[in-house]
């Protein structure tokens, strides 16, 4: 059996030591490294991680910035749209302004020139015979005496009953128009009297037996009648031709002409 001398197994003790030792230090060196490579691994998916997230955040917050970068444009476009028809309103409302402006200055001449007719009208209606006032007494009465009254009258209206007078006085004064009316006679006692309108111009008048007679013409606070006894057979005889109880004849009778 071969033997090794002693210092030989003490080398390789030693040696074998020594070996161990560097073993177990390199391991702890590995390990150590490991753990460090483990953390930066963490650490870069980590990293990563978060920039997956920002980017997905980041893509968000862009499309929420387009979403309100569009509800920017429409509510500008609405805007513009809005101070357009705001610019156009003011057009039309200036426009609206000056047309009333021009109808109150219009309407301000209608209403002097109707106020004149009016005035004018009411003086004609003064001269009118009892006949013809009668017939136009609604109408007259729709016009207006004093501006107060004009409250609620439309021009038209005004316009409406001054014609209607007018029409009606010239459908009388285009006729023969006999009345039943009660003049005072010489001696202050009221008489029944037929009474024959010649249009607006010239009336005569009589009772049954031509006794009490006259003639009658316009003025300008109604009529004025003067008693003519010397008339009163023409009268009658005039008054029945007119209600043909006799024939037509020529009868000579007193015109007023004015």
């Amino acid at each position: 059996m071969n033997r090794l001398p002693f210092w030989a197994l003490l080398s390789v003790s030693l040696a074998s030591g020594l070996t161990a030792g560097s073993g177990f230090a390199q391991e702890s060196k590995f390990n150590e490294a490991r753990a460090h490579i483990e953390k930066w691994v963490e650490t870069r998916q980590l990293i990563a991680s978060r920039d997956a997230d920002w980017r997905v955040e980041r893509e968000s917050i862009g499309q929420s910035i387009g979403l309100l970068q569009r509800e920017i444009d429409l509510l500008k476009a609405e805007i513009d749209k809005s101070e357009q028809v705001d610019s156009e309103a003011d057009a039309e409302k200036k426009r609206i302004t000056l047309n009333l402006g021009e109808l109150k200055k219009a309407n301000q001449i209608v209403d002097a020139a109707l106020w004149g007719m009016e005035r004018q009208t009411l003086a004609l209606i003064a001269r009118f015979p009892e006949p013809l006032r009668d017939r136009i007494s609604n109408v007259r009465s729709r016009i207006p005496l004093e501006k107060k009254d004009l409250r609620g009258r439309s021009a038209a209206e005004r316009m409406q009953n001054v014609v209607a007078v007018l029409n009606e006085a010239d459908r009388f004064n285009s006729a023969i128009t006999m009345a039943i009316e009660v003049r005072k006679d010489p001696d202050g006692k009221d008489r029944q009297v037929q009474v024959l309108y010649l249009g607006v111009g010239q009336a005569y008048f009589a009772d049954q037996g031509g006794t009490f007679a006259g003639t009658g013409v316009p003025a300008a606070n109604g009529w004025e009648w003067s008693d003519n006894a010397a008339l009163g057979q023409a009268i009658r005889k005039v008054i029945d031709i007119y209600e043909n109880e006799r024939g037509a004849e020529f009868v000579p009778v007193p015109v007023n002409i004015q």
